[in-house]
């Protein structure tokens, strides 16, 4: 089970299942307990006791019990009452109902069993203390040394299993997005929209798919050079997800090309375009370019649901707005359909 863990783990989520699921049957416990330290400093708890699994976000404490075991050593505690009279140490708990108390010296326990003695190991990811397990029983003095020894070693294939995992997650989360942008590629784009439009049919919502380009974006590249190209893509890449976050998507297909998909545009893509005019104005651009202006093609899902003919369809009222403005018709900042919305 250990070297399978390790070897055919894909996703985090699927160690701390696995995790929780043969803890039980290794080890003399009703109680397990993985703590994962999150970007924003403080922890996330998974917790599978009885059978059930809690999880919660919860506050780092450095006079905390698994703080002390994340920076320090493993722990073997046979009795957690003796513990505490010997280490004033704070110990929290996850109730059944989610919450968590912050002290259990200061504050008194639901009813019901609770662990009385408990293992931690800490546990690295890619070479850094990033978490604690621990297994944990209702019985005082339920571990002996073995158990702790079979708890390291249980560890060192979760490290290596949570390793894989997030190195995955991460060369997953690099093949679905542009460097230079930070947006969603053109790969995950075609990825995405299959599922995208079977939402929408499912749940009889509006979806519409926006090309869009960036005026005489060629001529800002001959002018003023790659380097400057890029920094105008790369700012406009930062307003269009500020102004269509989630769920709407911006994806930047090729050069100065993006298509977004946006919900419900019928009744609200108005405000949308006043909120990106505004996002454009207050943008950082590189001196002497004068405003950032694009134009842009709408389109809802062709009868023949292609993905393809979508965009084809999007791609080509684009164009169309884009010689209309070659012909005069222009705004300075903003987003021009030309006449493909009337």
């Amino acid at each position: 089970m250990l070297a399978s863990l390790a070897r055919n783990s894909h996703e985090v989520e699927a160690v701390v299942q696995v995790v929780h699921q043969q803890a039980g049957t290794l080890f003399p416990s009703q109680v397990t307990m993985l703590g994962l330290l999150q970007p924003e400093g403080d922890w996330l708890w998974e917790l599978r006791e009885d059978g059930q699994r809690f999880t919660q976000h919860v506050p780092f404490y450095p006079d905390g019990i698994m703080e002390n075991v994340l920076h320090g050593n493993a722990l073997s505690v046979p009795d957690i009452d003796a513990h505490l009279e010997q280490h004033p140490i704070r110990v929290r708990r996850m109730t059944r109902g989610d919450d968590v108390i912050a002290d259990v010296r200061r504050q008194d326990e639901p009813p019901g069993p609770v662990a009385r003695s408990m293992l931690f190991v800490p546990l690295e990811i890619q070479g850094q203390r990033a978490g604690v397990l621990s297994i944990q029983s209702y019985e005082v003095g339920a571990f002996d040394d073995t158990d702790l020894e079979f708890l390291n070693l249980l560890a060192q294939h979760v490290s290596i299993a949570l390793d894989n995992a997030a190195l995955r997650e991460e060369l997953g989360r690099l093949t679905r997005t542009d460097m230079l942008t930070g947006l969603h590629n053109r790969r995950a784009f075609y990825h995405d929209m299959p599922e995208v439009m079977g939402t929408a049919r499912r749940e009889g919502k509006e979806l519409s798919l926006i090309m869009l380009d960036i005026h005489q974006f060629k001529r800002i590249n001959d002018a003023h050079g790659y380097q400057v190209g890029d920094t105008v893509l790369k700012t406009l890449g930062q307003v269009l997800m500020t102004t269509f976050p989630a769920p709407d998507v911006t994806y930047r297909l090729s050069g100065d090309e993006f298509v977004l998909l946006v919900w419900n545009a019928a009744v609200r893509l108005d405000g949308l375009v006043t909120r990106l005019t505004h996002g454009l104005r207050s943008a950082g651009w590189p001196t002497d370019l004068g405003p950032i202006s694009l134009q842009g093609g709408v389109a809802q899902p062709p009868p023949s649901g292609d993905i393809d003919d979508w965009l084809s369809l999007a791609d080509a009222r684009m164009y169309h707005a884009k010689r209309q403005r070659t012909g005069g018709s222009q705004v300075n900042w903003g987003l021009d359909f030309g006449d493909g919305l009337s």
